[in-house]
């Protein structure tokens, strides 16, 4: 199974449906961002100033229901759809209060990009799906595809 999202176009497509997405992403590069407000990279923990989600072909690894986990159901909406996509961004140096001071030339990979509902209308990265329900369809059509022995991947373009 190949899902397929258009960030130019805001779309979702999974096996002929469509779904409305956006990746608008709060960043210092728009001035949407405050300077107090740092985002740390994972795996290592680094500040970084979040980037839109990689274009490319990826993976989706796996699905975590937030009823389960505990998380907070506004911020990730009812399921994150969990990826293998990362990029290679540039780590920010810290002035003394924690606020963002200034871009340096060191790149680490950032991880952790997927696809979920939130209530804001940003993200720091990831694919925000348009609605929790859609979200929850988006994830049973995939769980049906794991459950069923598919590889299930995600072209970003």
């Amino acid at each position: 199974m190949r899902l397929i999202a258009d960030l130019s176009k805001e779309i979702l497509l999974v096996d002929g449906a469509t779904f409305p997405i956006s990746n608008k992403v709060r960043s210092l590069r728009d001035g949407t961002r405050s300077s107090h407000e740092v985002v740390f990279s994972m795996p290592d923990n680094l500040p970084y100033d979040p980037q839109p989600f990689p274009k490319g072909l990826w993976n989706i690894t796996g699905l975590e229901w937030q009823k389960e986990k505990g998380f907070d159901y506004s911020t990730y909406g009812p399921v994150k759809i969990r990826t293998d996509a990362y990029q290679l961004i540039k780590v920010w140096q810290l002035d003394n209060e924690m606020d963002y001071l200034k871009q340096t030339d060191i790149s680490v990979i950032d991880r952790g990009y997927s696809l979920h509902y939130s209530k804001s209308g940003t993200t720091w990265g990831c694919i925000r799906i348009a609605s929790p329900e859609n979200a929850e369809i988006i994830a049973k059509m995939i769980q049906r595809a794991f459950d069923r022995g598919e590889k299930v991947e995600l072209e970003v373009i």
